[in-house]
Parts: C-alpha cells; structure tokens; sequence
C-alpha cells in the first residue's frame, strides 16, 4: 500500500469510493434514507476538490486502485476518514489516521478532534479517542448521529 497526498485528478474516484463505502459499510447503522442524505449520488466534484485541496489530503493506493484516503485541517479536526468497501480490515483506516496524526504532531497540535459516525466510533475508540458527545447532524433533511470525539497525542 501507498500514502500519497491527493491529486485533484483523484476526486472522481475518492467520491465514488466515498458513495460506495457509505452505502455498504454504514448500512448496518443508517437507514436508507440517511445514507443517501449523507452520501448521495451526485456528489458535487468542484466542491469535494476545493475541500479536499484547501487541507491536508491523503490517500491509500493499492495497485493503482485508490483504496482509502483522510483529510486534515491545519486546527487539529481530522475529517472524512474512508476505506474502500472491499478493502475493510487490512490496515487502510490505521495507516490513514497514523499519518493524519503525525501531520498534526508535525504542526504542534496535541489535541486531534473529529465526528465518528456510528460505524467508526469503535476504530476511533480503539485509537484512544473519546466520545465528547452524541449528536445529530443534519444532511440534506435528515438527522444522523454521530460522535463528537477527541484525542490528546503524545510528544
């Protein structure tokens, strides 16, 4: 597997990567209706690539195949944390938020804050963040919970 940083040419396939993943993998814990809210199937590429490009990036390749990829502010706020459907329980996700934390130790942030769905609350968990509070957000009309959460790194 590879880390690299993001390429606008990659924003195609990360939203479908994006779509696909919340489709399969968050459908235990979301309804139908949630998950099209959240992630529908016109994604706005522009708006994804401006997003995406404007922080810290990175994706997970694996035979040229985008497989997963992080983003980061520069406040400490890690977002968008996805790995490929049919990549799940490999590692994806840990090399993603490994990198994403040594990006932010890099900057001088110790406290590393982000919204855990459902879903990943327990990776996040296991990683030594904890849940500051349950909450709804609102995508597109419909509520989803998710998990505001937090992390203090070590030097």
């Amino acid at each position: 597997m590879n880390v690299r940083k993001y390429d606008s040419k990659d924003c195609k396939s990360i939203a479908e990567l994006f779509h696909d993943t919340v489709h399969s993998v968050n459908a235990a814990d979301y309804s139908e209706t949630q998950l099209n809210a959240w992630a529908p199937k016109d994604i706005d590429l522009l708006e994804w690539d401006n997003a995406l490009s404007s922080n810290y990036s990175i994706v997970v390749e694996k035979d040229d195949t985008i497989i997963g990829f992080g983003v980061a502010d520069n406040t400490g706020y890690f977002d968008r944390l996805y790995t490929h459907k049919d990549y799940q329980g490999i590692g994806v996700a840990t090399l993603i938020a490994d990198e994403i934390e040594r990006y932010f130790r890099r900057l001088g942030v110790q406290i590393v804050t982000t919204a855990a769905s459902i879903t990943a609350k327990p990776f996040f968990e296991k990683r030594g963040y904890v849940v500051l509070t349950e909450q709804c957000v609102e995508r597109r009309g419909e509520l989803l919970v998710n998990y505001a959460m937090k992390k203090i790194l070590s030097t």
